[in-house]
């Protein structure tokens, strides 16, 4: 799957013209404006919190981002990364990101090979 270059892309363009009108308001701004800040843009993941109220953006800016993603294939660059195949255009492989973070015993498939002995070689290399 060859991804759009983000740049290139609508939302991009729209997203840039969104900035534009933030670039004069401070975060003390933001956050006398609302309130509830701190809470609205943050996720929590279990223990793990990503905390973005100290940025500037808004409600809007994560849509303009939403469709910035959507327009690129995000969602399917990611399903692609997952199954193996070869999103690393300049070396034409698969990334194997995942493949080194998979600690099932379970095969690990890549051009119709299990890797998963590669994998726990790398892993030991690694250690």
């Amino acid at each position: 799957m060859h991804t759009q270059n983000p740049t290139t892309t609508q939302a991009w363009k729209k997203l840039r013209e969104h900035v534009k009108t933030w670039e004069t308001i401070t975060l003390n701004q933001l956050f006398a404006n609302d309130a509830k800040r701190a809470e609205n843009f943050r996720i929590t993941l279990e223990d793990l919190r990503f905390d973005f109220s100290k940025n500037r953006i808004h409600a809007q800016t994560l849509q303009h981002l939403f469709a910035l993603a959507r327009e690129v294939h995000l969602q399917e660059a990611i399903e692609s990364l997952f199954r193996g195949e070869k999103i690393n255009q300049t070396e034409n492989r698969a990334v194997l990101h995942t493949a080194l973070r998979n600690f099932d015993s379970g095969k690990i498939i890549v051009d119709h090979k299990d890797i998963s002995a590669s994998v726990q070689k790398a892993r030991k290399k690694i250690k």
